[in-house]
């Protein structure tokens, strides 16, 4: 090895080290640990009546984690405790909070409303990514939950609507991930950690302020905690991953144009049904498409059944509604509705 790769080594052994030492809130290189991607919204049901439905809260495969958890909040980020994970941990002093729920609605902290500038401008001067740990105030929660016993060979996910300014996850005493990105959902699959019958704790730790804090410097009431709805839920080991559908108008806008992607996990031999209906209920369109491998599925269809459709407006908020279902064979593995 000459000099200059030695050197060049060395150099690198050095960011390493450093980076190493760089907690993840304070490392703009790092905005998220195990957090899955983002995908289109939606929930897939067991069967398509659920489907018509659309109230994910009456699937099987969904369990709300919405309500009181035990909660401890420091003013000063390093007096968060430790260790708070653990399954043997003793929080028996902790006080409680609503999840959903912000801190500062809750008696933990003050609501501040700044229209231009830091929140922090009066306290430490802007040098990003730095964060002061003096009044980044953190919340930790913990909440043990029964997972179904017949979630047992499923794949298992948590849902995290908004965590403001983080979020990082802990399952049964094991870390799990982290998330910033602080109004975007933060999904974890957590079929690893999880025991299906018996009960489960989930631990959750958010910061006041974190790197990513300084991209959110908008007019707002700012407010820490967790925003929008928590749950977790169950999928089957073969799925539909994502989709992504795209109308459109043809023929002086008289005639509709309807194209869809979607990407499968395990769909290998799998079949995807494509079903529209109106506004009535009526079935304008029904097709099949077979997964050759585990790729993605697309459909493309503009004749037959999307003759003269009814346009969506302003005025005349005409929608249809379609069911993507995957099948094994005969059985329905699920079924995902969009209007």
């Amino acid at each position: 090895m000459n000099f200059k790769t030695l050197f060049m080594s060395v150099i690198a052994l050095s960011a390493l080290s450093v980076s190493a030492q760089t907690p993840k809130w304070l490392d703009p290189g790092v905005n998220k640990e195990n957090r899955l991607d983002n995908v289109s919204n939606y929930f897939a049901y067991e069967t398509e009546q659920l489907a018509q439905q659309g109230k994910k809260e009456s699937s099987s495969r969904f369990l709300s984690i919405e309500g009181t958890w035990k909660f401890n909040w420091v003013k000063d980020a390093q007096d968060r405790p430790a260790n708070f994970f653990a399954t043997d941990y003793n929080d028996s002093g902790w006080k409680t909070i609503p999840v959903p729920g912000m801190w500062e609605m809750n008696g933990f902290g003050i609501p501040i409303y700044k229209n231009a500038g830091y929140v922090w401008a009066n306290q430490f001067h802007p040098n990003p990514p730095f964060i002061e740990e003096r009044n980044n105030h953190v919340g930790s929660y913990r909440r043990s939950f029964s997972i179904p016993a017949d979630w047992s060979g499923d794949d298992i996910y948590i849902h995290i609507g908004s965590a403001t300014s983080n979020l990082t996850m802990y399952v049964n005493g094991q870390y799990v991930g982290y998330s910033e990105d602080s109004k975007v959902a933060a999904e974890f699959d957590i079929t690893k950690y999880i025991k299906p019958g018996q009960q489960n704790l989930i631990a959750m730790q958010i910061m006041r302020w974190c790197d990513g804090s300084y991209l959110e410097d908008q007019d707002f009431w700012r407010l820490c905690g967790i925003a929008r709805e928590c749950y977790i839920y169950a999928r089957p080991k073969a799925h539909i991953n994502d989709l992504f559908i795209t109308p459109d108008l043809i023929n002086n806008y008289k005639d509709g144009v309807l194209q869809g992607k979607l990407d499968l996990v395990n769909g290998k031999g799998k079949t995807v049904k494509i079903r529209l209906t109106d506004a009535n209920g009526k079935e304008v369109l029904s097709e099949s498409v077979t997964a050759l491998d585990n790729g993605p599925v697309t459909f493309n269809y503009q004749t037959g059944g999307l003759k003269n459709i009814q346009k969506w407006s302003a005025e005349s908020p005409n929608l249809y509604k379609l069911y993507v279902s995957l099948y094994d064979g005969d059985k329905l593995i699920e079924c995902i509705p969009q209007r």
